[in-house]
């Protein structure tokens, strides 16, 4: 067999390609694995990024609720361990080491991950290290529930609020707390329909004694009917969407005669860190009446307002809007629209609820709202008046009205925490 010259030159350079090409591979090989390795690398930190901050957490919680310091180094490296053995690529990490306070929790931990295709490089792993830290950010909490307690909510729903209520508040206050620390977290409670009962602290809001009396006229004769309520509507006036304290001009208005037994029979259960009172409160929640939501927000803006510390017992102040390391919140709720007002003149409920809420978010108070199995509008209201969409919960079903309670309280107790 005979070559040609061109046949020769042909074969030379498909066998120079076949050579550049074995030349290049290596590299290529290199590079993509090298990139798939990395892509793992970064999946992996973040991965135990997460799991050593949510370990610290956990931890500096069961420090707060009174747990020694070995319990605390015993929760957290658990809980370490159960997050980083749940993911999709094999990672093995150290046990936590851990430092510990008064105030702050600080755990690092060291992980190495094998590698995939870096391995033709002669890398078999990479290596790197975690740490996370816990302070306490805020160290008191005023909160006020907000019940709906309107017709509507009889039946199963009345019942799925106290179970859920319940919960939130074992969830919110620490069974054993430090000394020192009792009253680091506290909780109000208001209950609202067609009106508002002020209860004990009528005749500071509205200026009157609860002992009215209305007089009228029948059968050609003045009569006068005198009648005790401790119901109470908006208040009007320049002070009407702002929690200033109750005073001449700015009182809140008492109902007047014909709707004296509209509002519901649970008088403001004000600032407590003891959970009894309000297992106590819950468990009567009656429902009954109309939806005048906008005074349930008023009353719970008040029970956290400081402006309004004279009104209710000493124990019970509310903290100081410039308490350092302190913050409020607001927990509304509704199964309905709000339907009922007191003077319209004042504007629709919904329309006044929204003023309020603005005022208190321009206050600093958080305002989580929970729509539970409630019409458009009542949802719409509650959005506009939450503090972002991460604070509105939508429930369907009593199981999730338990669920955004405990979502809620869980948000609450991370505000007393930064890492």
């Amino acid at each position: 067999m005979k070559f040609t010259q061109t046949g020769r030159l042909q074969a030379s350079e498909e066998g120079q390609v076949a050579i550049l090409f074995a030349l290049a591979i290596f590299p290529i090989l290199l590079i993509a694995g090298f990139a798939i390795d990395f892509q793992v690398l970064t999946t992996n930190k973040s991965r135990a990024q997460s799991s050593i901050d949510s370990a610290v957490i956990a931890g500096t919680r069961a420090y707060q609720e009174g747990a020694t310091q070995a319990e605390v180094e015993q929760i957290v490296r658990t809980y370490f361990d159960a997050l980083i053995s749940n993911g999709p690529f094999p990672l093995t990490c150290t046990a936590p080491i851990i430092a510990i306070n008064e105030t702050d929790i600080k755990a690092r931990t060291d992980c190495e991950m094998q590698t995939y295709l870096a391995r033709i490089a002669d890398i078999n792993k990479f290596a790197f290290g975690m740490e996370s830290a816990t302070t306490y950010g805020i160290g008191k909490v005023d909160v006020a529930f907000v019940f709906d307690v309107s017709g509507s909510m009889d039946g199963s729903r009345i019942s799925d609020l106290k179970t859920a209520a319940r919960d939130a508040v074992d969830a919110l206050l620490v069974e054993d707390p430090k000394p020192g620390r009792e009253n680091d977290v506290r909780l109000s409670m208001v209950a609202y329909n067609s009106a508002f009962n002020a209860g004990n602290y009528f005749e500071a809001a509205t200026g009157h004694s609860s002992e009215q009396s209305v007089d009228y006229y029948r059968d050609g004769s003045w009569h006068t009917f005198y009648y005790d309520s401790t119901c109470v509507f908006e208040r009007e006036g320049a002070e009407a969407f702002t929690d200033a304290a109750p005073g001449p001009g700015q009182y809140v208005e008492a109902a007047d005669a014909r709707r004296r037994n509209d509002c519901s029979g649970h008088e403001p259960l004000a600032l407590t860190s003891s959970r009894q009172p309000l297992y106590d409160y819950i468990t009567a929640l009656r429902a009954g009446g109309n939806t005048a939501g906008h005074l349930g927000v008023a009353w719970g803006w008040y029970t956290v307002s400081p402006n309004w510390a004279s009104v209710f017992p000493a124990a019970s102040a509310p903290l100081a809007y410039d308490e350092p390391d302190s913050a409020k919140a607001l927990i509304l709720m509704t199964d309905g629209e709000f339907n009922a007002v007191g003077d319209s003149s004042n504007g629709s409920s919904p329309w006044q609820a929204q003023q309020l809420c603005d005022g208190a978010k321009a206050a600093g108070i958080r305002i989580y709202s929970v729509a539970f199995q409630a019409p458009e509008s009542g949802r719409d209201v509650l959005q506009y008046c939450s503090s972002g969409s991460d604070y509105f919960f939508r429930a369907e079903s009593g199981q999730e009205l338990q669920d955004a309670y405990q979502s809620i309280a869980s948000s609450i107790s991370d505000l007393r925490l930064t890492l």
